[in-house]
């Protein structure tokens, strides 16, 4: 991946260069678009394994008017939690089974394994922050390859605009002299760059981290569960028979 991401900065970057037709300054060109997204998400590949930057790509689906997998699926896990808790609560104890084994998150099947066991506190400790470890480890890397891309993207404004200012010198010697291309990209590189930093990856990178913020959040939620469910069936009645 990384190397197929110095391709493609090395493409961008000779695109920038390439001849164009156009005449006046225009809020739409397309070579300054491709330098500052084209160069950014090459430069996340670099960065990146070939996982990690496809699903910062995916983690767009956050973004759409239904709930993202990220979303969608914190709100499973606390409806799962609530339910499990409550039935077991009331004494119902073959369906609190039954959701924990139908709701196919390794977080409520954990809890019911625990609550069964009666686990020690150090057990239950050691199990949810390895939960919380694999959590971070699926959605920490495309949150901060988002957060990086708000830094990039200003920074390839600022190369687009160094390329328009050396194909305007590089074009002062032609007889037929087209200062609107280069200036187009010189400034409209300028304005994408600290658009798509300040307007897109910013903000999506700040979404990101509340999602994730609140997957620990529910998981912390199902530890705290999990330790008063122990705590509660301890001290019922003949709890201790047999042990």
């Amino acid at each position: 991946m990384q190397i197929v991401g110095l391709i493609l900065l090395t493409l961008v970057i000779g695109f920038g260069f390439t001849e164009r037709q156009m005449t006046k300054v225009s809020a739409f060109d397309l070579h300054a678009l491709v330098i500052v997204s084209g160069g950014s998400f090459a430069a996340i590949m670099v960065s990146s394994s070939v996982r990690t930057v496809w699903h910062t790509l995916l983690c767009l689906r956050e973004l759409l008017p239904i709930p993202g997998p990220l979303e969608a699926g914190t709100a499973r896990l606390e409806d799962a939690r609530r339910r499990f808790v409550a039935l077991w609560r009331e004494g119902k104890r073959v369906q609190a089974v039954e959701v924990a084994e139908r709701s196919g998150l390794p977080a409520i099947e954990r809890m019911l394994e625990l609550v069964l066991g009666r686990a020690g506190k150090e057990s239950v400790d050691s199990t949810f922050l390895e939960l919380r470890h694999a959590e971070l480890a699926r959605w920490q890397p495309p949150t901060t390859n988002w957060e990086l891309l708000a830094r990039l993207g200003p920074s390839f404004g600022l190369v687009g605009t160094v390329t328009g200012i050396v194909v305007l010198f590089r074009n002062m010697g032609n007889d037929n002299l087209n200062i609107g291309a280069a200036m187009s990209l010189a400034l409209v590189s300028t304005l994408y760059g600290i658009a798509f930093g300040a307007g897109i990856a910013g903000p999506m990178g700040h979404y990101l981290r509340g999602l994730v913020d609140e997957r620990l959040g529910a998981l912390a939620r199902c530890q705290q569960s999990t330790v008063e469910l122990i705590e509660r069936g301890l001290g019922e009645p003949g709890a201790g028979r047999g042990a």
